[in-house]
């Protein structure tokens, strides 16, 4: 029996070392997101919303940057969830040839008008591409941004025809 045991333990050995010799690594996995603000809700009246002028005449727009009067609007956005404390909205449309600052009169047949866009305090200009930020008003939970528009004449060089533009807006929250 002793002798049994002296051929099995070689033998035994043989397979604990090609059993033990196995592979150990150590990895790490990087996970990573993001969070983000919630969204408000954009209210019915600024969906798809429509600033009117008056009807504008032609020979009243001869000098470079005659203008018409300016028509106030406002974007508002509601429902902001508590951890939406801003909402950015960003103007994209066409720029004007004459005057990049402005927005084209893109689908309208009147030519040498462009439409001018700024905060309703006229202090600020809002450009093609632009950006305007407002903070959410913590008790209302509402971001509402006070705005004008009017009609521009970039050159006094005006023909009648409609004057017609869309401004898409984008609206991101922090």
């Amino acid at each position: 029996m002793a002798q049994q045991i002296n051929r099995l333990l070689p033998a035994l050995a043989c397979l604990w070392g090609i059993c033990g010799v196995q592979g150990v690594q150590a990895t790490d996995i990087n996970i990573n997101g993001m969070v983000v603000a919630s969204a408000c809700s954009v209210d019915t009246g600024t969906v798809d919303q429509t600033v009117t002028f008056e009807q504008a005449r032609a020979v009243d727009y001869t000098k470079v940057s005659d203008t018409s009067e300016w028509q106030d609007f406002e974007l508002t956005l509601s429902a902001c969830p508590l951890s939406t404390t801003q909402v950015t909205v960003q103007f994209s449309g066409d720029a004007d040839s004459d005057d990049s600052t402005k927005f084209a009169n893109a689908q309208g047949s009147a030519s040498g008008m462009a439409l001018q866009l700024v905060t309703r305090d006229h202090q600020t200009e809002i450009s093609p591409q632009g950006t305007l930020a407002v903070v959410v008003d913590k008790n209302s939970r509402r971001a509402v941004f006070p705005l004008s528009a009017r009609m521009y004449t970039p050159t006094g060089h005006v023909t009648s025809g409609e004057f017609q533009t869309t401004v898409q807006l984008t609206f991101t929250y922090q």
